[in-house]
């Protein structure tokens, strides 16, 4: 009989390539779901940019209206550069944590999921403050909170509640940055909820690849931080809490 060279087992190093490469895969298809979200909000200056256009010629004999109008196609304009350098800086690696207020980073990572929302009509409850400052990986956080609210919209039925909350707490004397994501859907299967954060866990069928809970565990340790859950998946109460503790090391609360 032929015999067959031994491959050695898949080392430490081509484990770690595979997990980069399943992380860039899951961001691309994040990409995709994004960008139907942000065409839509570049469309409504875009729009409001030809309406004011329209007026401009219009009133071309008006010096006053004139520099009116052009003031606030200046501001359209301003709106449209401020998408499109938050959505460039999810996608810009950081070799280093950033200083950076996380409330405009949750606020971006809802507007991302807002189609879907949307759709399922799901009421979306929030309690941000007006400043968290925090060392973070920006990029990635928008994805970690991108990742916990689609999940919990896709868990949801018509019309269910989702509740996001983010506050400073402190424990054990260190300061930490609390985000909430909380729904009052199906909850988690206890069939998968040992194996909750390795890759390809999923009861989402063809809606899902299992990804975005491990990728999701992988951002929170690249933060030092915890993150945990609760889930009920009977009677009234049903419905699942992830509960994430990034810390703010010197950073205030501002």
């Amino acid at each position: 009989m032929p015999t067959f060279p031994q491959r050695d087992p898949p080392g430490e190093e081509h484990t770690l390539r595979l997990e980069a490469a399943l992380r860039r895969s899951e961001k691309l298809a994040l990409a995709g779901r994004l960008a139907a979200s942000v065409m839509h909000e570049i469309n409504n200056p875009s729009q409001a940019i030809a309406d004011l256009v329209f007026l401009l010629a219009k009133e071309a004999d008006n010096p006053d209206m004139v520099r009116a109008r052009a003031a606030q196609i200046e501001e359209q304009l301003i709106r449209i550069q401020y998408i499109a350098r938050q959505t460039l800086s999810f996608f810009r690696d950081s070799p280093q944590s950033q200083t950076r207020d996380l409330v405009p980073l949750v606020e971006m990572a809802l507007r991302y999921q807002s189609g879907l929302l949307e759709d399922k009509h799901i009421v979306l409850r929030k309690e941000l403050p007006d400043r968290l400052v925090g060392p973070v990986f920006p990029g990635d956080l928008v994805q970690l909170v991108s990742n916990l609210v689609r999940n919990a919209a896709e868990a949801l039925p018509e019309g269910g509640a989702l509740s996001i909350r983010l506050r400073a707490t402190k424990i054990g004397g260190s300061t930490y940055a609390r985000l909430t994501v909380a729904d009052n859907g199906r909850g988690i299967p206890p069939a998968i909820q040992a194996r909750l954060f390795e890759a390809f866990q999923s009861d989402k069928a063809e809606a899902g690849n299992g990804l975005g809970l491990w990728i999701s565990k992988t951002i929170v340790d690249k933060h030092a931080g915890r993150i945990q859950w609760h889930t009920r998946t009977r009677g009234k109460a049903k419905g699942t809490t992830f509960s994430v503790l990034l810390p703010l090391k010197n950073a205030a609360a501002l």
